[in-house]
C-alpha cells in the first residue's frame, strides 16, 4: 500500500503521464452521432455520413519555449471510428504547457513524397491523384434543403499547390487550470488534451440550398479549409 500511495505522490508532483489527444466531435452541445440529425443556425437540417479528416504535425509548447512533437507525421480521423479519436504523444508535464499546435490537412512535401502508407495509404479513400493530392477533410451527409440527387452534400476539402494550397494551421491555448491537482487518481486517468470539433461553426458558414458538392481543390474548397479552422477548441481536463 506505502508504495502504490508513492507512485500516486510523485505523479501528482509531476503532474506527468503518458499524454494523449481525444478528439470529441459535437454539432454545438450534441455528440455527433450517425443517423442523427441535427439543425444548424442556418436553419438547415443534415445528417452525417461520414467526417473524416487529416491531422498533422502536431506540436505542444511549454512556457520554457520547449517543443514536444508527435513522432507521427499525420493521423486520419474518422468520427464514427471511435479507435481514431484517440491519438498518443508522449510524457507531457501538464501545468507547463502553454499552447497546441497542429495542422489541418497534409502538407505540400508529404504530397509529393511518393507511395505512402498507414493512414496516408492513397487506398484509404482521402487520396485524389498525384495532380490533387491529398483530401484534407471530407464532409458528406444528407440535408432535405439539398437540391442535389437524393438531398446528398458532398464537401471535399484539399488542394496542395499555389493557388489552392488548403493546408490550415490551428494555435490553441491551454487552460493548465483545469487539471484537478487536488485528485490524484483523476491526474493519473485523465484523458490528457480535449480537442473539441464542433461541426455546427461550421455550418454557420453554408446555405446548403446554394453550395452542397466541392470535390476538387479551388476557390470554394480554400474558403471551406477557413472554416475548419473555427471547429476546434481546446481543454486540459474531461469533465
Amino acid at each position: 500500500m506505502k508504495y502504490l500511495l508513492f507512485f500516486i505522490l510523485f505523479a501528482c508532483n509531476r503532474y506527468k503521464i503518458a499524454a494523449q489527444l481525444t478528439i470529441s466531435p459535437v454539432f454545438g452541445d450534441k455528440p455527433i452521432a450517425e443517423d442523427h440529425w441535427y439543425v444548424s443556425k442556418n436553419g438547415d437540417s443534415v445528417r452525417f455520413d461520414n467526417i473524416r479528416f487529416y491531422i498533422s504535425n502536431i506540436q505542444f509548447e511549454t512556457v520554457n519555449n520547449q517543443i514536444f512533437r508527435d513522432t507521427v507525421k499525420a493521423h486520419l480521423i474518422d468520427v464514427f471510428k471511435p479507435s481514431t479519436l484517440k491519438i498518443a504523444i508522449s510524457d507531457i508535464d501538464f501545468k507547463e504547457i502553454k499552447r497546441c499546435r497542429f495542422d489541418i490537412g497534409i502538407d505540400s512535401l508529404t504530397n509529393i513524397s511518393g507511395a505512402l502508407g498507414g493512414d496516408l495509404d492513397p487506398q484509404l479513400g482521402m487520396y485524389w491523384a498525384w495532380q490533387s493530392g491529398y483530401i484534407n477533410m471530407k464532409i458528406e451527409g444528407t440535408s432535405p434543403q439539398c437540391m442535389s440527387r437524393k438531398n446528398v452534400f458532398q464537401y471535399h476539402i484539399g488542394g496542395y499547390i499555389s493557388p489552392f494550397y488548403a493546408l490550415k494551421s490551428v494555435v490553441l491555448l491551454m487552460n493548465a487550470q483545469n487539471i484537478d491537482r487536488k485528485n490524484a487518481f483523476n491526474i493519473l486517468n485523465t484523458e490528457g488534451v480535449v480537442l473539441k470539433m464542433d461541426m455546427s461553426k461550421f455550418f454557420e458558414n453554408i446555405r446548403i440550398s446554394t453550395q452542397n458538392s466541392i470535390m476538387i481543390p479551388c476557390k470554394e474548397a480554400l474558403q471551406l479549409a477557413d472554416y475548419s479552422v473555427s471547429l476546434f477548441s481546446i481543454q486540459t481536463h474531461e469533465k
